[in-house]
């Protein structure tokens, strides 16, 4: 089995020999010329001959003098110039390149007058003006390019009035932007908007009335636990009131106790009920003291519940405001956009 692999391995590199196309004599000299130049240039697959060319990473300054290695480079698929230094003049060099399907000249210094020496590129499907000095005068020098598919004219003086006369004639061209298109995108955005903010509107009137009567309650539950508290509070000091009157008749019980041990005179039938009556105030007075504890306990849970309550009603107010705030921002942002909408529909026209 071992001696069969180097035997494959053969065969597969036969085949990949076989599949790869090899460039030509004249373009195997562009390349070395185009990488003398610093520019890079390669194949686009083994089994394509054709090449893609790119400066915009050369070290070294490309001018219109470089380009003049490309003229009548008939096998060149892409080429990329962005950010080099070439001119108008330059792109004449461009002319014979029949087979160009991508160009970059972004950031370039390139003006409309450049465009004209594009017209002969009928396979050219990309075109990058990006960044350049073109105008709506320029995107007429492009309508023989009946390939194009994708313009890019971002920060240029390219407008709508430029770009929908090249639309009209090259039908499958996308060109970014799309003034129209985006306009148009824009304004369908801006009424779904200018509606979700006027639905939104509604539902904050609503909610606001929602507030006002959960405040409303809250208020009421306050005020009534506020009573209930001052009327908890009343209560314990009625019943500390009790309990010192309950001390007080177990103190003079214990000084009649007290009095009878002191007179032998007093007969038993006294002494037991001066003691009973000692006893009874005692109970008495522990449960005076319990009912104390008892109007605290209540006392404190009617506190704890006033605050909370308060705390609500507090909540509750401040919620309304709230919602009204953003009533407010609401209803000037929907206004905002009704008015750009009705602006950006008028344009449309």
């Amino acid at each position: 089995m071992k001696t069969l692999v180097p035997f494959f391995c053969i065969v597969f590199a036969a085949s990949l020999a076989a599949g790869q196309e090899k460039p030509s004599e004249a373009d195997q000299k562009l390349i070395e010329a185009v990488q003398s130049a610093g520019g890079q240039a390669m194949q686009l697959a083994m089994n394509d001959a054709r090449l893609s060319v790119a400066f915009h990473l050369s070290d070294k300054d490309v001018t219109d003098d470089t380009l003049a290695l490309l003229k009548d480079a008939a096998n060149v698929y892409s080429l990329n110039l962005r950010g080099t230094k070439i001119t108008d003049a330059g792109l004449q060099h461009l002319a014979g390149m029949k087979e160009l399907h991508r160009l970059h000249l972004e950031t370039t210094g390139i003006t409309d007058a450049g465009l004209a020496h594009l017209q002969g590129l009928e396979n050219l499907e990309y075109l990058n003006l990006y960044g350049t000095k073109v105008t709506d005068s320029g995107m007429k020098q492009l309508e023989g390019l009946k390939n194009l598919k994708k313009l890019f004219v971002w920060q240029t003086a390219v407008s709508e009035a430029g770009e929908e006369p090249l639309k009209a004639v090259l039908t499958s061209l996308e060109i970014v932007p799309d003034f129209k298109k985006d306009r148009a995108k824009e304004l369908l955005e801006t009424q779904r908007a200018a509606e979700d903010a006027a639905k939104e509107v509604e539902e904050l009137a609503q909610k606001v009335e929602s507030d006002i009567k959960a405040a409303a309650a809250a208020i009421t539950a306050s005020e009534e636990a506020a009573k209930a508290s001052t009327a908890a509070g009343e209560s314990v000091t009625k019943a500390e009131e009790i309990a010192a009157a309950a001390d007080a008749s177990v103190a003079e019980a214990a000084k009649a106790v007290a009095a009878l041990k002191d007179n032998p005179k007093a007969s038993e039938e006294i002494t037991k009920l001066t003691n009973e009556a000692h006893a009874a105030a005692q109970k008495a007075a522990e449960a005076a003291r319990a009912s104390v504890e008892e109007a605290k306990k209540a006392a404190e849970a009617a506190v704890k519940a006033a605050e909370e309550a308060a705390k609500k009603s507090t909540e509750a107010q401040a919620a309304i405001d709230a919602t009204k705030k953003k009533s407010d921002e609401t209803v000037a942002k929907a206004a905002e956009l009704k008015k750009k909408a009705e602006e950006l529909a008028a344009a449309a026209k």
